[in-house]
């Protein structure tokens, strides 16, 4: 059916372009109420849609591209309806390949995946998809073929704000780095089973932010409901949420060298010790960068950043112990491991207190008062 016409009186600007895919753009035309008022009339079939009538609050806002935007009654986001894909796999596609893409369709935002093969799925990959689905959250798979499977998600965007997802993402790390610290007390560091559960906690949790990431930059109304109040806030968020990732990454390899060690010799207890120290103060600094997050006190990221210095201190001090160390190859490379990836891991969490510093000065377009914050600093 052709677009109808839209005619437009003569002497007024022509209407707006017409609407991309992304959004339906209606052309209104301006009013002259009073001597210095204009209105513009909402259609009828957005007033019927959005079950307005008159009374109503309404709300103008400015878009930080400079568009002017018609805020509706705040209510619960409105379903569009369940999105959903069909995936076929190339031939000779491997079980690595599907888990990516079940992955990716999930972080997506679909709410239906099916994946199939026409030649019949594996065995093989069949059984990674069900791994792969178990360990997102919210997702399962719910049909299968011989020649595919379908994970549907039954998960409620709006019960899991991203802020406080990030703050549960940053509790597992803190009993990760908990543990961590355990091991290195211990003759011999022995890994605990919670190392491995809070592995697989954090990973599924940073899956879940990337999803309400890109359904919030979809919806502007799901996105204020999901804690995300202003556009530039998606790629910090994404951001500090993989660098979360990659510290629980780094912990677990630490993890897993200390568990190799067996039993070390009295040589090694200063090493450890000296890791120990640097793991109690990471685990203390990526506190206050994730409070940072929360709460935009500046102060409590710069606490972090001031302390650089102090961390290429204790780093050099192991580095000049595990010199020092004589005995076997392996394990001196197991701990010169252990003291690299700590070291990493600390600089990823000052990563995150730099975003949550920047975070905390976009609080206003033209006037910042820290006076009261700063007199406040520890």
């Amino acid at each position: 059916m052709p677009r109808k016409r839209l005619s437009v009186p003569s002497g007024s600007e022509s209407p707006p372009p017409p609407p991309s895919p992304q959004e339906e753009l209606v052309p209104r035309i301006l009013q002259r109420s009073g001597p210095s008022s204009l209105v513009v009339s909402l259609p009828k079939d957005l007033v019927d849609r959005e079950v307005l009538s008159a009374g109503q609050f309404v709300y103008w806002s400015r878009d930080e591209d400079g568009d002017l935007r018609l805020r509706l009654p705040e209510r619960t986001a409105r379903s569009r309806g369940p999105r959903e894909i069909l995936v076929r796999l190339p031939q000779q596609s491997t079980p690595e390949q599907a888990s990516r893409i079940l992955l990716s369709s999930y972080v997506l935002g679909y709410d239906r995946v099916r994946i199939e093969d026409p030649n019949g799925l594996a065995d093989e990959m069949r059984s990674t998809l069900e791994r792969t689905a178990h360990d997102l959250l919210g997702f399962t798979l719910t049909e299968g073929s011989k020649s595919g499977v379908v994970a549907t998600s039954f998960l409620d965007p709006t019960a899991h704000p991203v802020p406080e997802v990030v703050s549960r993402i940053g509790y597992a790390l803190d009993i990760l780095l908990e543990q961590m610290e355990k091991q290195l007390t211990k003759s011999p560091p022995t890994a605990s089973p919670r190392v491995a559960s809070m592995r697989v906690e954090v990973r599924r949790l940073h899956a879940l932010t990337l999803r309400q990431l890109n359904l919030a930059a979809g919806n502007p109304r799901l996105a204020r409901q999901l804690g995300v109040h202003r556009a530039s806030h998606l790629l910090g968020t994404r951001v500090v949420t993989q660098l979360l990732e990659d510290i629980a990454e780094a912990s677990q390899v630490v993890a897993l060298e200390l568990d190799r060690m067996r039993r070390p010799p009295s040589s090694v207890r200063p090493i450890l010790g000296q890791m120990h120290d640097r793991v109690a103060t990471l685990r203390e600094r990526l506190r206050l960068a994730i409070g940072s997050l929360r709460s935009g006190n500046p102060w409590e990221a710069e606490r972090v950043l001031e302390s650089r210095a102090e961390a290429l201190e204790y780093y050099l001090a192991t580095e000049a112990l595990l010199r020092k160390l004589s005995g076997p190859t392996n394990l001196r490379h197991s701990l010169s491991l252990c003291s690299w990836w700590i070291g990493v891991a600390r600089q990823h969490a000052e990563a995150i207190a730099e975003v949550a510093f920047t975070r905390s000065l976009d609080r206003s377009p033209s006037i910042l008062d820290l006076s009261e914050t700063g007199e406040k600093r520890p």
